[in-house]
């Protein structure tokens, strides 16, 4: 391996002699970054709203949109991985000479017998990543014996959702995966997502199911290695009941129940390679845990005043 810098240092820093056979556990420092610029951003949208070419009184009451869209962000503002600290420190691409004095080095310490030891990561421009989808949304509504039911459904078809962290890097989709949790995205890049409301009111009176539904997902790590042994998710219904009544036009009263059906959230994360025993892991808080509810069922109620 060619070296350049100080000697002593080098031998110290690559001497692989001194590492040990398996992996090490890291625990890295985050430092911010006063260099960053602003992200830049191409977004362009397409849509249409279709109101009901029919008359009757069961169908009068329908509109459909259809929105497109395409989002591409380069410069994106992202914490480094201590993978990709490492990566720019040891590969030829970031540092052609393998110079233990690279400013990509720096972040790298070592114990003094060699093994790795704290590594200070950083926040920066490198990510790029580019998303597309279909957002459609149906409103209905009807007169129903003394009130009125009403319909409103949301539903996402996600195209795409790749995203880089490294300029060299090619980009990766992540649709059908939990991730991508790298650029400072959220994960949950879901093939479609839906969430439906099904409501009924009688005069001051209101009541609402709402439903929402998620499709079975991948790990983050499938999308890169599609033989992965690290679970995703399931399918996942969760349900709220929630209604509300005014008992004049400045005070009213609202009641619900979330996650009426108690729905536990799925164990993600679990490595099921053989080999491991014991040491399966798994975590009921990926990346996107806001698509599953943690606490269990509740209940409210509140009221709402104006003065």
């Amino acid at each position: 391996m060619e070296r350049s810098g100080n000697p002593n240092a080098d031998e110290q820093f690559y001497d692989n002699t001194v590492q040990p056979a398996g992996p090490e556990f890291v625990f890295p420092t985050l430092s911010g970054n006063a260099e960053l610029k602003p992200e830049k951003a191409d977004t362009w949208t397409l849509g249409a709203v279709i109101d009901s070419p029919f008359r009757s009184a069961a169908l009068s009451r329908m509109r459909l949109s259809i929105d497109y869209y395409n989002i591409k962000v380069k410069d994106a503002i992202g914490a480094q991985s201590v993978d990709i600290a490492q990566r720019q420190c040891f590969d030829a691409a970031f540092n052609p000479n393998y110079d233990a004095d690279s400013p990509f080095c720096a972040g790298i310490g070592r114990n003094p017998v060699g093994t790795l030891g704290n590594v200070i990561t950083t926040f920066l421009n490198n990510g790029r990543f580019q998303t597309s989808g279909l957002d459609i949304q149906l409103d209905w509504a009807v007169d129903a014996g003394p009130g009125t039911i009403t319909l409103n459904s949301v539903f996402n078809y996600l195209i795409d959702m790749k995203s880089s962290e490294l300029p060299n890097l090619p980009a990766v989709d992540y649709v059908g995966t939990l991730g991508p949790s790298n650029n400072g995205l959220n994960g949950g890049a879901y093939e479609w997502k839906l969430f439906t409301t099904l409501g009924y009111n009688i005069g001051p009176a209101s009541i609402a199911l709402q439903w929402q539904h998620l499709p079975s997902v991948d790990d983050e790590s499938a999308a890169s290695n599609p033989n992965t042994t690290i679970t995703g998710a399931p399918s996942y219904d969760l349900f709220n009941l929630n209604g509300s009544y005014a008992i004049t036009d400045k005070a009213s009263i609202r009641f619900g129940v979330d996650n009426l059906f108690n729905k536990e959230p799925p164990l993600t994360g679990v490595n099921t390679n053989p080999t491991l025993g014991n040491l399966a892991g798994g975590t009921y808080t990926p990346n996107n845990v806001g698509y599953y509810d943690l606490i269990g069922r509740r209940f409210y109620v509140g009221a709402n005043f104006k003065f």
